[in-house]
């Protein structure tokens, strides 16, 4: 990640500085210590978890893909028809259609990349509805999205934020509790930067826009790990009731709009890689 710069990493975690490289263990999250790095849940944020499945749905776009916006558009009815329970994450990896040549924005990542080429992602539009059921085209995401809307949450995961007590310093807590038993010795958390509400250049079927809204760009993983944290390296599966909290410190570029800047996190399944909860929450 070039335009954040990681100030301090602590994490009710840390603590093995492994390869990141997805089949093996990277940062390893141990089980909950409240620290003074921790921004703690209150009674309402408890209260107001409804106990429902949030779902993220990926939409693997580019700059320079003429089809790109109208799937964008179906991105932006579904989060808008299940407001609270989608996420919508415009991942750019580095291809041609995403190159920046010309004055288009450069929204491309590694971490992106490095997905689209797991998912052997080779068209765009595509899109991955919590990562089951395969690379869909936009056709398919309403039904994929449907399918899963309304199903119980397995997990708790609530993301509290703290900007600008210190310049623009960004602290994250994210706190995970199982509500369920998940069967799987693998079970990591995944924290990502998201920008919304971009103005910039586009191609569409009609030409270039120079003031095209790019929405819920993906600006890379803020924890460093492209494919998450491990929550418990030790443990064959994730008994109910077990609680984790992740605490990360950032400088935010100013090149980021803050007033747009959103944490989104994730917790999957990396035996599958299905996400199994994810949630978003705005840093202002």
């Amino acid at each position: 990640m070039k335009k954040i710069s990681l100030f301090l990493a602590t994490t009710a975690i840390i603590i093995g500085m492994m390869s990141c490289d997805k089949l093996k263990a990277p940062y390893i999250i141990e089980p909950i210590v409240e620290d003074s790095d921790t921004i703690p849940l209150t009674p309402d944020d408890i209260n107001n978890f409804d106990g429902r499945l949030v779902v993220l749905l990926e939409d693997y776009t580019g700059v320079k893909c003429n089809n790109c916006p109208a799937a964008a558009e179906i991105a932006n009815q579904l989060q808008e028809q299940n407001e609270g329970h989608l996420i919508v994450l415009g991942v750019h990896p580095k291809t041609p259609l995403q190159n920046p040549a010309g004055g288009f924005p450069d929204f491309r990542t590694d971490d992106g990349h490095e997905w689209n080429t797991e998912f052997n992602i080779s068209t765009y539009p595509s899109g991955l509805v919590n990562r089951t059921g395969g690379v869909l085209d936009a056709s398919r995401w309403t039904t994929a999205v449907n399918n899963l809307i309304g199903q119980d949450a397995p997990i708790r995961l609530i993301v509290k934020t703290e900007y600008g007590h210190n310049g623009q310093e960004l602290k994250v807590s994210v706190h995970t509790k199982f509500l369920e038993t998940v069967y799987s010795g693998d079970v990591r958390l995944t924290v990502c930067m998201m920008e919304d509400s971009i103005v910039g250049k586009q191609m569409t079927p009609d030409g270039v826009v120079d003031d095209y809204m790019h929405r819920h760009v993906f600006r890379g993983t803020a924890n460093g790990q492209t494919w998450g944290s491990i929550l418990d390296i030790n443990a064959d599966y994730m008994e109910e009731g077990r609680e984790f909290i992740s605490n990360m410190r950032f400088i935010l570029s100013d090149e980021y709009n803050a007033d747009q800047f959103y944490i989104v996190a994730f917790i999957s399944d990396n035996t599958t890689n299905n996400i199994l909860m994810a949630t978003e929450t705005k840093i202002k």
